[in-house]
């Protein structure tokens, strides 16, 4: 890096750490930053040969998207959640650094600041507040993993231009699911591919007209575990016996006569109230498991819709 680079990227570092709290985020969403509610999420990590990256890819990314002015901010609204709520992409930006492709759209949820009620403010502060502190952890891991990587690969041999040489991709983005005229389901994924691929999946599902984080129990009713868990295993049953390519820990097609040699321990049996969850365009809840959670890696992370049930 010459020296152009170390000046700017020691100046956007001061700036990053200089940013200033807004106001707004009193002590209760400092409170629920901490126990972050909401903050259902998956963690699906393949480590292919060794996680590597480079260092200054988190400084690159944390600074860039808080100060520099090619990482241009842009407010971009998406359909609006009755007149109370609406997201947009806060902070926005496509850059290629040498070796370093940086794709990123961060979520902000907005408030109508005449029409929406004290808890849509607040939780609107709060949500924001946790998708912030989600993306700093994000890449607070990764750093270390990347210092981890990068100090191993130069004490063994490796040449910087070596490690420079590496294609590198850091991304973040989010989706919104589902939205109507209170509820917002909301989906952020990040991801790092270098020499290793991770990613992590958090899913923010809340009433703003309450301004409370939304349950499966508020969808599906006072059963939702027993109706959870007929719908997945109904699901799994059919896939398996369906799909010759489709397995899941402890599950078998029917007339199945070999020996099961697993222990059985990762095999579905019912969702817990941390079982993380999304709303679809038609309301109805899609339950989501980490890939290698209660399938094989190769079958990804599993979804599956339950439908609501219309006396709920």
């Amino acid at each position: 890096m010459n020296n152009r680079n170390n000046i700017i990227f020691d100046k956007s570092r001061e700036a990053y750490n200089n940013m200033v709290i807004p106001s707004t985020l009193n002590s209760k969403v400092k409170e629920a930053v901490n126990m972050s509610p909401g903050r259902k999420h998956t963690n699906s990590r393949i480590i292919i040969t060794v996680a590597s990256t480079a260092a200054a890819i988190v400084i690159l990314f944390i600074a860039g998207v808080n100060t520099s002015t090619a990482f241009a901010a842009t407010l971009s609204d998406i359909p609006i959640i009755g007149s109370i709520v609406k997201v947009v992409t806060g902070r926005s930006f496509s850059e290629r650094n040498d070796n370093v492709t940086i794709n990123v759209d961060i979520p902000q949820i907005d408030v109508d600041s005449t029409s929406a009620s004290d808890a849509a403010h607040v939780t609107a502060e709060q949500v924001n507040a946790i998708i912030q502190k989600t993306v700093d952890d994000y890449m607070q891991e990764q750093q270390s993993v990347i210092d981890d990587y990068k100090k191993s690969f130069l004490e063994t041999g490796g040449t910087i231009d070596e490690w420079n040489q590496r294609t590198i991709d850091l991304t973040a983005r989010y989706e919104v699911k589902y939205q109507d005229d209170r509820c917002l389901s909301l989906y952020l994924y990040m991801y790092m591919s270098a020499f290793a691929f991770t990613q992590d999946n958090y899913y923010y599902n809340y009433d703003f007209a309450t301004g409370r984080e939304l349950t499966l129990k508020d969808i599906l009713g006072d059963d939702y575990i027993n109706i959870a868990n007929r719908s997945i295993i109904d699901q799994i049953t059919e896939q398996v016996n369906s799909d010759s390519n489709a397995m899941y820990w402890g599950y078998y097609p029917a007339g199945y006569s070999g020996t099961d040699t697993s222990e059985n321990t990762d095999k579905f049996t019912t969702i817990t109230d941390d079982t993380s969850f999304y709303l679809n365009s038609d309301g109805d809840p899609v339950i989501c498991f980490p890939k290698y959670s209660i399938a094989p890696g190769y079958m990804g992370v599993r979804e599956f819709v339950v439908k609501r049930q219309s006396n709920s």
